[in-house]
Order: C-alpha cells, then sequence, then structure tokens
C-alpha cells in the first residue's frame, strides 16, 4: 500500500466567540462523526454506509458565477437538465441513511438551494430523523428575511455564503446576477435575526474563492468580515471544466502531482445528483461512473459495491490515473 497522502484546497478560521460557543454545545455524536471524518481517510476505513451525503435539492440557479460547472455547462452550449429533488426521494434516501448511522447532509451541489421550495421541509425531516449535522452553500442572494427565520426555527446547523471579493466592483463581475449589497445586507440581518431568536444555529460563514484576479483581496475580506460572521473560509480556485491544468489556469497554488493520492472522498461522502442520480464525488458532475440511482438501489449497496472497492483499491495502489474522472481532477496536484 502506498503512502496516505491528503491533500487542501480549503482553509478555514473562526472569527468569533459565537463559533466556540457552537461547537461546545455540540454533542458527542457530532464529535464522533468529526473524528471518523478525519481518521477514515487516513486509516481507509470504509464505513457501512457514507458519513455525509451531498444531497442536491435542486440544480436551479439563479447566478452564472464564472467557476462554477454548472455555468461553465451553459456557457459551453451544453443542455442542462434542471429541476428539484421529489421530497419521497428524499424522505428514502434519509430513511435509508438513518437506518445505519449516517452523520450530515449538504443541501446544495451545483444549485442554489434557496431556490428549492421544500428545503425548509427537508432540514426538519433530516433533524427528525436524527442527522447531526445539516447545512449548504449559498450565494446568498434569496437570503430573505422571511427564509432566515425559518431557518434558524427548523435547525439548519451551518450555512455557508459564497462571497468572492470585498469591493462591490469586484464582487458583482464575479457573482453575476445578483449585486454587493444585498448580499452583505442579507448575512447581516440572518446574523442579526438569530442573536434576536437566541438561537446557536446556524453557523454563519463566509468563503472566498481565491484566484488570481482576487488573491490581494484576501486581507481586506478578513476586515470586512470578522466583525458580523462566525467562520472565514478561503477555497482554491479548480478548473470547472477539467481542461488541461495549466492553460488559462487562475489558481494561485503551485501544481505539483501526488502520485501516492488517494482521495478523501472515498471514505467520507457520496453525492445524490437532484434527480437520484449517484456521484462518485464533487467532481462527478455527471454521473459518469455510472455508480446508480437512489430511486431504485440502496445506497448502501452502491457504498460497499463492486465498483467502488474498485477505485478505492485503484487509489490505494496509487493508481489514480486509471479511473477516469480522477484523471480530470486537480486535488492530486495540490502542494
Amino acid at each position: 500500500m502506498t503512502k496516505h497522502t491528503l491533500v487542501s484546497q480549503y482553509i478555514e478560521f473562526k472569527v468569533s466567540d459565537h463559533a466556540s460557543r457552537w461547537e461546545q454545545l455540540q454533542p458527542k455524536k457530532y464529535w464522533e462523526y468529526r473524528k471518523k471524518w478525519e481518521e477514515y481517510p487516513k486509516k481507509q476505513i470504509v464505513a457501512k454506509f457514507p458519513l455525509h451525503l451531498d444531497i442536491e435539492c435542486t440544480r436551479r440557479c439563479n447566478l452564472r458565477c464564472p467557476m462554477c460547472p454548472r455555468a461553465v455547462k451553459i456557457a459551453n452550449g451544453e443542455k442542462l437538465i434542471e429541476g428539484d429533488m421529489d421530497f419521497e426521494l428524499f424522505k428514502k434516501i434519509v430513511d435509508e441513511g438513518s437506518k445505519s448511522g449516517f452523520y450530515a447532509i449538504k443541501f446544495s451541489y451545483l444549485g442554489e438551494p434557496l431556490l428549492c421550495r421544500d428545503l425548509p421541509k427537508m432540514i426538519t425531516y433530516a433533524k427528525k430523523k436524527g442527522i447531526i449535522d445539516t447545512m449548504f452553500n449559498t450565494n446568498g442572494s434569496l437570503l430573505t428575511e422571511e427564509i432566515s427565520k425559518k431557518l434558524i426555527k427548523v435547525g439548519l446547523d451551518k450555512i455557508f455564503i459564497s462571497f468572492d471579493s470585498p469591493y462591490p466592483e469586484h464582487y458583482n463581475k464575479i457573482r453575476i446576477g445578483t449585486n454587493f449589497d444585498r448580499v452583505f445586507e442579507n448575512v447581516k440581518r440572518l446574523a442579526v435575526l438569530r442573536k434576536k431568536m437566541r438561537s446557536i444555529t446556524p453557523l454563519i460563514r463566509v468563503s472566498m474563492t481565491v484566484m488570481q484576479e482576487n488573491k490581494e483581496e484576501v486581507l481586506d475580506y478578513i476586515k470586512l468580515w470578522s466583525p458580523i460572521v462566525d467562520s472565514i473560509g478561503f477555497g482554491d480556485y479548480t478548473n470547472p471544466d477539467h481542461k488541461d491544468k495549466e492553460a488559462g489556469r487562475r489558481s494561485i497554488r503551485e501544481l505539483k502531482e501526488h502520485k501516492d493520492f488517494i482521495c478523501s472522498q472515498l471514505y467520507q461522502r457520496l453525492f445524490i445528483h437532484w434527480d437520484g442520480k449517484i456521484g462518485l464525488c464533487c467532481a462527478d458532475y455527471d454521473g459518469s461512473l455510472n455508480l446508480g440511482n437512489a430511486r431504485d438501489v440502496n445506497i448502501k449497496d452502491i457504498w460497499l459495491g463492486e465498483k467502488m472497492k474498485k477505485i478505492r483499491n485503484l487509489h490505494n495502489q496509487g493508481k489514480w490515473k486509471k479511473v477516469p474522472l480522477c484523471q480530470k481532477c486537480d486535488l492530486p496536484y495540490y502542494i
């Protein structure tokens, strides 16, 4: 077995006392989950069910951000079938997972979850079934006072707002379809409402995708958001159309191939697309490995099945390039 290499494209740090209080109030089950999240990839431990599911409640979106795979597909003229996940399918997935002891759901993937009418109902159902960590990424443009109150009431654990520049003119060029002031005020209001409603949740994080275009803005970004949110994250740009990694790349990191790379996601999570299609990882935008559909199969059977075993074995043997999808991924090249 080759030496396991864990690489990360994301850095996060706490900027408020609220974040520390949130952590102090988490139950034992939450920390059990976080321990497994860290340990299982390092030791190549396969649980009987994914620790976490990314359940795409919708593939619709109101923006056209240039770093988003969905927007890139549209820009390239690809036909994109959009829709929302049926609530009965969602219940089937959660019911199966709750019986097998899974811990977390992220309600987003390529779409904007605040467009999904059933989102509050889905969060309510997940919490009822004992899911310890519920969260989603959002562009924040639809985070109205009404929906903010609903998210607080149903017990959403975390919300991650994508916000890529501290400067309005630059932000508006990146987040095409919204504007700086609207989203900034939406996030501020969420924090105020949470305090007013005396809730510890959701934990509020803003995230910047760091590219050549905005890498000099990091310090101003921290200054802007530190008084308002609980944590701040910085993620490196990844190439959404999987083309040549050197051509037109906007990442700020040096590229170097890790021959002993083993993807941590193989031991942590699966992605369920809005239509039930099961994706291997965050780069499997089209479900290209054809793992199955959650409407017709049990996720546990896929997670423990022969296709997943073969992919894990190839990674463990240092042969990740034999998986066509992994050939296109940026993660093996981070240092």
